[in-house]
């Protein structure tokens, strides 16, 4: 069987749920400038790189620092 297919966008309840925060955190954070969301009709649509720019760009949690120092 093929590989499954990855959305190129999201509307944001899907990108909530893809983050794994409220819709109401997505809506504050594109009014924000924090994502960048586009037009396509009237539906509002934030592309799967913009969601892993900002996942990419989050603070690490404490347990993960402290991990992480136990490391090195």
């Amino acid at each position: 069987m093929g590989e499954a297919l990855q959305p190129l966008a999201y509307r944001p309840k899907d990108a909530a749920t893809v983050l794994g925060v409220s819709r109401s955190t997505i809506y504050q954070m594109i009014a924000d400038g924090q994502i960048a969301a586009r037009k396509l009709g009237t539906a509002t649509v934030i592309p799967h790189s913009e969601l892993a720019r900002v996942l990419d760009g989050a603070a690490l949690s404490a347990a993960t620092k402290a991990a992480q120092a136990s490391i090195k």
